[in-house]
């Protein structure tokens, strides 16, 4: 795996302290443990920030650290990949997380538009004084199918992401041994 690109990718220790949020848990985040860029570590990482990423709250980073505390996993990896829900692609994330919910517990289908001004009502609702939308939306939108759905997609999104880490891991170690290997076999010895 090219670590040196993810180093330079992922934020340093002292970036994440920077966050007033995560001051809080600087005492916890001493441990090297939390920093190191092995396969262990890294591949835990890619678990907690992808399952993390699909909960449809402003403490996803939050929760991204909770876990990597409690599980020793790299925590600039796992903070990182939170990010995969963002501004652009929460709208499709978030229908899709709909969707399936609204299969498995057969409820109505809504439309992206209505998921784009709930997520907006939301973000209003808990960063100011907005209309609380688990209110506003009772009976148009079933808030369980939308958390059923959200948990089964951040689950199984994780175990993939997770597994397809460490075969491309694995792969990587594999082929750079087997390079040095052949490196080695080609040279003749020195006398």
């Amino acid at each position: 795996m090219p670590k040196k690109r993810l180093k330079d990718l992922l934020p340093t220790p002292e970036k994440v302290l920077e966050s007033r949020t995560l001051k809080l848990f600087a005492p916890h985040l001493a441990d090297p443990r939390l920093w190191h860029f092995n396969r262990h570590s890294l591949n835990k990482a890619v678990y907690i920030g992808v399952l993390s990423a699909f909960f449809p709250l402003p403490g996803q980073m939050l929760l991204a650290l909770i876990g990597s505390l409690i599980f020793r996993a790299n925590v600039p990896m796992a903070l990182g990949l939170t990010w995969i829900t963002n501004p652009l692609t929460s709208l499709p994330i978030f229908y899709a997380g709909y969707y399936i919910g609204a299969k498995i517990l057969d409820a109505p289908m809504i439309s992206l538009r209505l998921i784009g001004r709930m997520i907006a009502d939301f973000s209003l609702w808990v960063l100011s004084n907005g209309a609380n939308p688990f209110i506003t939306y009772r009976g148009t939108v079933s808030i369980a199918a939308f958390c059923i759905g959200l948990t089964i997609l951040a689950v199984v999104t994780s175990i993939i992401c997770g597994l397809v880490f460490k075969a491309v891991w694995r792969y990587r170690t594999v082929a750079s041994w087997q390079k040095r290997q052949k490196k080695s076999s080609v040279e003749p010895p020195t006398s």
